[in-house]
């Protein structure tokens, strides 16, 4: 993965665009758009093993990646599971089913066969995206459900690599020459457009912070901007708050850091980090409450594994 460096301009996102009805696909467009202009600014770091993704590569990555689905036949109003252990996989699997057209439907790493089971079998879901520990977990599930293809970040017996959903990107083009090279200039180009000299979108100065409607009870303590560092918990809750906050941190052009619970402390402390998503009643030394957003947790995830 390429290593980040600081060369981004400042780019603010309008958390209005979260909830004034624009789709999930149009989040997923206009945060591939910031990837094109982001330089070499880190998107994404897992804390685990220090892998550093840029933006150009993560954008790239959330493309191929969608191309690959739409290939396996993920098509638009259909809905796919994320199943994943990690922030990082996460962001990259609900942007690239949203990419494709797509519903992402998220569920918590912690949930048992039932509750995964369950959660597939009432959104229809066909498509699952999991992490490998998880796998053995989702296969099961999958057989219990509709669930015919299960793609895993990393090696997992009985599931497909999600690595190989970039294959024919990497190539560059596919047999209909559909164009699916990293650099995606024309993309960034169209969405600059719609933005203001800071970078912000079109409309967003002069609005007052507290019109984020919906949003407001999850960022309004505190804005986020290119320059944070924001240290993510794995997937939580009901996996929408979560969603939600992953599309803003996003949307600022600020890097996410991905690390286990236990890890968040020391993680914010190597990165430096100045904000933290976390489940709720995790405490984060060093930073004030405004700058610690956290997720409640469903009365149901304190049920057992299976």
């Amino acid at each position: 993965m390429e290593r980040g460096v600081n060369t981004g301009t400042s780019i603010e996102a309008d958390p209005l665009i979260l909830s004034a009805g624009m789709s999930h696909r149009a989040v997923t467009e206009r945060i591939l758009a910031l990837a094109g202009r982001s330089g070499y600014k880190a998107a994404v770091i897992d804390a685990v093993d220090g892998t550093v993704t840029a933006w150009p590569r993560f954008g790239w990555t959330i493309r191929a990646a969608a191309h690959g689905l739409s290939r396996r036949g993920l098509a638009a109003g259909d809905t796919a599971g994320v199943f994943v252990q990690d922030a990082a996989s996460f962001a990259v699997a609900v942007n690239a089913i949203r990419a494709a057209g797509a519903t992402a439907l998220p569920i918590r790493p912690d949930a048992g066969v039932a509750d995964v089971t369950a959660r597939l079998n009432a959104g229809g879901v066909r498509l699952l995206i999991t992490s490998a520990p998880l796998a053995g977990l989702a296969a099961e599930a999958a057989d219990r459900s509709r669930v015919r293809q299960v793609f895993a970040f990393g090696e997992a017996a009985g599931t497909t690599p999600f690595r190989s959903l970039l294959a024919v990107a990497e190539h560059g083009s596919d047999t209909h020459g559909a164009d699916t090279r990293e650099a995606d200039t024309d993309a960034a180009d169209t969405d600059a457009a719609d933005t203001d000299a800071a970078g912000r979108p079109e409309g967003a100065a002069g609005r007052p912070e507290g019109a984020a409607g919906r949003l407001t009870s999850l960022d309004g303590r505190a804005g986020l901007c290119h320059r944070d560092v924001v240290v993510a918990a794995p997937p939580c809750g009901d996996g929408h708050a979560y969603t939600w906050l992953l599309d803003l941190i996003l949307l600022t052009g600020a890097t996410i850091v991905a690390a286990p619970v236990p890890l968040v402390a020391a993680a914010m402390r190597v990165y430096k980090g100045t904000a933290a998503i976390v489940p709720c009643g995790t405490t984060v030394p060093g930073l004030p409450p405004d700058r610690v957003f956290t997720v409640a947790l469903p009365r149901s995830s304190g049920g057992q594994r299976g």
